[in-house]
């Protein structure tokens, strides 16, 4: 393998680049059919309220509350699918995440926003995980396509893959779909 720093021998790499896998493949002649989705979360504050105990909500749609220390709750997060790489915060999304949050919990209606994160997330094609061995390229190995389940997906399969390229046994990643070479 070349590093900017001269060549290092390796059994394998794992390329868990994100929206930018596909970049990084290409030279390599491996198709990964991931894009950028853009997600936007802001932050919230209660002041004078102890939301450190508060649990985490996340019904079964796209909306979330995660609390914090000192009054401060994340809410979101918009699933913008065709947003390349744009990383403003827009009107619209930060109008639906305020709706969504307060349809989830009225009482944060006279919170303080305190700010609104963006983030670019690899989205897979069919909205699974790109995870495993690349085929017919022995030591070559991807880790990407999560969307917004990146950060509950991500350490499972990090383990699944680490595991298996170590040779220990590890769940099977033949549920997911691998990048491909061209």
């Amino acid at each position: 393998m070349q590093t900017l720093r001269g060549p290092i021998d390796v059994d394998s790499v794992v390329v868990a680049a994100g929206a930018r896998t596909p970049e990084l493949l290409l030279p390599l002649d491996v198709s990964c059919a991931v894009s950028p989705q853009r997600g936007q979360i802001t932050h919230l504050n209660l002041r004078g309220v102890n939301t450190s105990h508060w649990p985490t909500v996340h019904p079964f749609t796209p909306n979330y509350m995660t609390p914090f220390d000192n009054g401060r709750i994340a809410v979101g997060a918009t699933r913008e699918t065709g947003s390349g790489y744009d990383p403003r915060i827009t009107a619209a999304g930060q109008m639906q995440i305020l709706q969504d949050a307060l349809n989830l919990a009225p009482g944060l209606a006279d919170a303080t926003i305190i700010e609104t994160r963006v983030g670019i997330r690899p989205m897979g094609e069919d909205n699974l995980p790109i995870a495993g061995e690349v085929p017919d390229r022995s030591g070559l190995w991807t880790m990407t396509g999560y969307g917004a389940g990146g950060l509950t997906l991500g350490p499972l399969l990090g383990d699944a893959v680490a595991r298996s390229i170590l040779g220990d046994p590890a769940p099977e990643l033949t549920a997911f779909p691998t990048a491909m070479p061209k």
